[in-house]
């Protein structure tokens, strides 16, 4: 049964055996026979053409060395008849990047609030966080006032300044234990930090679990 070879790119004088081929094996490649001359490994070269002592060798469509003698078609290509073009010794040298900044008109920038831990928010903020669900009402009844008063005065203190007062009901925080408090209190901890926030007035109740 005829085997099969493997020709990665046209241009290439060489294929690429697709499983172990015995000496004398017929092979296929693009359609066409071609007996091999010697034994060769799974996945190593046969040549496809006449190459003559000198001449390239190609394969992914690339030089990848010279043929040091005669090779027929059906031959193993292997380090007995090929040798690579690179000679004398290469020389390496290391460029670290440079630490040049940008120019400022370079850097991309938009209005925000830099916040003192090195945060910077879009908006800024005043924010009612609770800790438990039992005092949602009592958290959005004061963002309302609030907001309303902002509102009322936003022509004079407050204009230009506070983007707005909210607050943010869940029903959490009440009877939670374990890994389940622990997950509240992660999330409601990162709103505190929350650099959209220029302001948090945090609510909760004397209950066992908070």
């Amino acid at each position: 049964m005829s085997q099969r070879l493997i020709q990665i790119h046209p241009s290439d004088n060489v294929a690429v055996a697709a499983g172990p081929v015995a000496p004398g094996a017929d092979v296929q490649v693009n359609g066409t026979e071609l007996k091999v001359n010697a034994e060769v490994p799974a996945g190593h070269k046969i040549a496809l053409q006449p190459i003559k002592a000198g001449a390239p060798v190609v394969k992914y469509g690339f030089v990848i060395g010279s043929a040091t003698s005669d090779i027929a078609p059906g031959d193993w290509v292997h380090s007995d008849n090929l040798k690579t073009n690179l000679s004398g010794e290469v020389t390496y040298e290391y460029r670290g990047a440079s630490n040049a900044q940008p120019r400022a008109s370079n850097v991309p920038t938009f209005l925000g609030y830099r916040r003192k831990n090195g945060t910077v928010g879009t908006r800024n903020e005043i924010w009612i966080i609770n800790t438990v669900g039992c005092v949602n009402h009592a958290a959005e009844r004061v963002a309302k006032l609030a907001a309303d008063r902002f509102a009322a005065n936003a022509g004079e203190r407050f204009a230009g300044r506070i983007d707005g007062v909210h607050s943010f009901s869940h029903p959490y925080g009440c009877s939670q234990l374990g890994d389940d408090l622990k997950n509240t209190q992660r999330v409601l901890a990162g709103m505190l930090r929350h650099p959209n926030a220029g302001g948090v007035l945090v609510l909760g109740l004397g209950c066992e679990n908070n």
